[in-house]
């Protein structure tokens, strides 16, 4: 971790390259075991916490694997850990350190964060990237509509992969109809072909971070990941 930028330590990379480093092998994290990583970092677990659930389900799946199979590769596989070490945290809590906030009221805190980004990025924005923003908002409105009164993070998580979709369709839709048609190679290209072992549903959330990576370099601020 040393060889990232002081300004990349967010939650995800130093969780992501604690991992790898645990693992031993590899450069990335795959698109499902990122969204794992988003969501411990959702519901308020430390990053500390996080790191040592990840080495002891390791430990455990060192000692109980038959021999010569090698531990799993996906970080999913060592969710358990960092559960039960969040269990032991928030159990063994003392003095007056603040307990995490209900889920609730963090659902809330993410929708006005969410909303208050896509007000600020429509305002700063002009002709064709303004109305993108604009249909952001409409789709988030409409996905909350349908949340209830206390939504909880996962129905947010909805609502902003809705926002987001807005965004993605406008950047698309935007692009010169060469570029359009192109999109898709270029996509594949980037994501370095599709492994054997990758499954359709991997495979496509693949591609579609990439579809997101590249709407970002075109000035399209997705909410999920910065909200």
């Amino acid at each position: 971790m040393s060889d990232l930028p002081p300004d990349a330590l967010s939650y995800a990379a130093v969780v992501s390259e604690y991992f790898l480093g645990l693992r031993g092998a590899g450069l990335l994290i795959s698109p499902l075991d990122r969204e794992q990583v988003d969501e411990w970092e959702r519901r308020g677990l430390p990053v500390a916490v996080v790191c040592r659930g990840l080495k002891a389900a390791q430990a455990t799946l060192l000692a109980t694997r038959a021999p010569g199979v090698p531990p799993p590769r996906a970080l999913r596989a060592y969710r358990f850990g960092v559960e039960h070490e969040w269990r032991a945290y928030r159990e063994g809590r003392v003095g007056e350190s603040p307990a995490p906030p209900p889920e609730a009221a963090a659902a809330a805190a993410r929708l006005e964060a969410a909303r208050a980004q896509l007000l600020d990025l429509g305002r700063a924005s002009q002709g064709a990237r303004r109305e993108a923003y604009r249909a952001a908002w409409r789709a988030l409105a409409a996905a909350e509509r349908g949340l209830g009164r206390e939504p909880g993070l996962g129905a947010v998580e909805v609502a902003l992969a809705a926002a987001d979709g807005a965004l993605l369709r406008a950047f698309v839709d935007g692009l010169p109809r060469a570029e359009r048609s192109a999109l898709g190679a270029r996509l594949r290209l980037r994501a370095g072909g599709r492994p054997r072992a990758a499954s359709r549903r991997s495979w496509r959330d693949t591609l579609r971070t990439h579809l997101a990576d590249a709407a970002r370099e075109a000035g399209f601020l997705g909410l999920r990941g910065s909200v």
